[in-house]
């Protein structure tokens, strides 16, 4: 771990700094604005100049402060039901992610981040819709779906925001809902990253370089909302995803060359 910290820090070039504090404004913007997003946009963008190995706990660390940042405001809208069992459901697949982001290759990694946005911007684009309230079994596994993504690339993102976007919700309730799934099931992620030696000096480094940005990007994207319809909200979060998952197959493409 000592090793990791030293190479973190020689990493922090100020070429590099600059990138990843506007990766993660950008990101939080995202977030701030849809609910969703934070993972989705900051592991493929913070990936172009850090290991995923670090990037991912990294963006998992942010993510729980922004999830503290707006809870007084929107505590009283999600959908409670549904938000616990995608959480329980969650607890179990992110120890099968965290074993694969130790297992596998940077590049599969990127590759598979890439190739999970694409597939979730294709769906979400024919906006899907459930016929009634989603039953638990459903639940439970897009939860495990989501852990498992969560754990190996940091972003449960695609599965739940298809399992929200497809009820007959209302965009704040959605939103709200979106954002208290990812700070529960983000904190579970970061145990069992602590447990695995995964979340060490480097990654709160690192958080508290970034805090900055993650602060400002998610109150602005926050004041967004307030004034935007909730299609100029689909458009924005599927446009920005579809912008993400082109540049991390591209890159997963590069590192093959």
């Amino acid at each position: 771990m000592g090793e990791l910290f030293s190479e973190t820090l020689r990493g922090l070039t100020p070429l590099v700094v600059a990138l990843a504090f506007l990766a993660v404004f950008a990101a939080a913007f995202l977030r701030g604005f849809t609910g969703f997003g934070f993972g989705l946009a900051a592991v493929p963008a913070l990936s172009l100049v850090m290991s995923p190995v670090v990037a991912v706990p990294c963006t998992l660390m942010l993510g729980m402060l922004a999830g503290v940042q707006v809870l007084p405001k929107i505590r009283h809208l999600p959908d409670w039901r549904s938000v616990w069992i995608l959480v329980a459901g969650s607890l179990v697949g992110s120890p099968i992610g965290i074993w694969v982001l130790t297992a596998l290759p940077v590049s599969a990694i990127r590759a598979v981040i890439g190739v999970t946005l694409v597939i979730a911007v294709a769906v979400l684009w024919r906006q899907p819709r459930f016929g009634k309230q989603p039953s638990v079994p459903v639940g439970l596994g897009t939860g495990v779906v989501s852990g498992l993504l969560n754990g190996s690339t940091g972003f449960a993102g695609p599965p739940v925001i298809i399992y929200f976007l497809s009820t007959q919700d209302s965009v704040p309730v959605i939103r709200a809902s979106l954002m208290m799934y990812f700070f529960f099931s983000t904190g579970g992620t970061l145990v069992y990253d602590a447990f695995r030696g995964l979340v060490g000096s480097h990654v709160l480094l690192l958080t508290a370089i970034f805090f900055p940005a993650l602060y400002l990007g998610n109150w602005l994207g926050d004041r967004c909302f307030d004034g935007s319809s909730a299609a100029t909200y689909r458009r924005v979060a599927l446009g920005i995803l579809l912008i993400l998952a082109v540049l991390a197959v591209g890159r997963s493409l590069y590192d093959e060359l």
